[in-house]
């Protein structure tokens, strides 16, 4: 409301207004709250659905299609409607929508629950584990589902390990708009191709790379015994460098590579 509190709308639905001159006036999506003392007609809603309000001398005239089809005086701060019969809005005459809320919308648990499929939301819902649902929401393709199947055609000829630390990803994501409570707001990974296992450390600065890569090499070589053989990353500064007129300008994580007899492998920037 405009003062800031909450009220219960109990439901939603379609209402015609019989106005003088034989008119009617279609509402769409009235709200039905039985707590209020006064029936309210938004004017930006009247708007929407079309027709034009013009305010002047104490009045508002209400037109659809040029036609005037309501008219309000005004009395105290609002413009109270002028109607041939007047009625009071019945909760039983509504057409119910159900509130998408925390409780009914199935697309909000949907995206809680990790975008399980329909099946295991009905199951819960059997087992009394969720409230009874709009399932309906669901109908609708998840565009995040499709993207998050799609698969990377691998181009020939690329080499997988045969062992443990022969190939290590590294990707850094972020910065995000939130940091955490230690005022982090990116993280680094490093994937060993061979197991798949994978290490996150937090990082504030995306040059933290070869800080964290050297706080990781310390630990996997010496719980393996086996030393690092090639790193894969894109081609972001703090791995590459830069590009300069004659080739490659090594930053200090390519440079720390070559020291330490690790080959490095560039995709094209922005590539995971």
């Amino acid at each position: 409301m405009a003062d800031g509190n909450e009220v219960k709308v109990e439901g939603i639905g379609s209402f015609i207004l019989e106005v003088p001159g034989s008119f009617n006036l279609h509402l769409q999506d009235v709200l039905y709250v039985s707590s209020l003392k006064r029936n309210l007609i938004s004017v930006s809603r009247l708007n929407k659905l079309g027709h034009i309000c013009e305010f002047g001398n104490s009045k508002c005239n209400i037109k659809f299609h040029n036609i005037t089809v309501g008219l309000g005086h005004l009395q105290g701060d609002l413009y109270l409607l002028s109607l041939d019969n007047y009625s009071v809005m019945n909760v039983n005459d509504v057409t119910h929508k159900r509130k998408r809320d925390d409780q009914t919308s199935s697309k909000l648990w949907y995206c809680r629950l990790g975008h399980i499929s329909r099946g295991r939301i009905d199951r819960l819902i059997r087992e009394e584990i969720l409230h009874s649902l709009d399932l309906s929401e669901l109908d609708q393709q998840c565009v995040d589902c499709i993207k998050g199947k799609f698969t990377k055609i691998i181009k020939k000829g690329a080499t997988r390990s045969s062992g443990l630390l022969e190939i290590i990803h590294t990707h850094i994501c972020g910065p995000f708009p939130i940091k955490s409570v230690d005022v982090f707001d990116s993280f680094i990974t490093f994937t060993d191709d061979f197991s798949h296992y994978g290490y996150i450390y937090p990082i504030r600065d995306r040059f933290e790379s070869l800080d964290q890569f050297k706080i990781f090499m310390a630990e996997v070589e010496n719980q393996h015994n086996v030393t690092i053989k090639l790193v894969r990353s894109d081609r972001g500064g703090e791995y590459y460098g830069r590009h300069g007129p004659f080739g490659q300008v090594s930053g200090p994580f390519a440079k720390y590579l070559e020291e330490n007899g690790i080959k490095a492998q560039h995709s094209m920037p922005g590539e995971p």
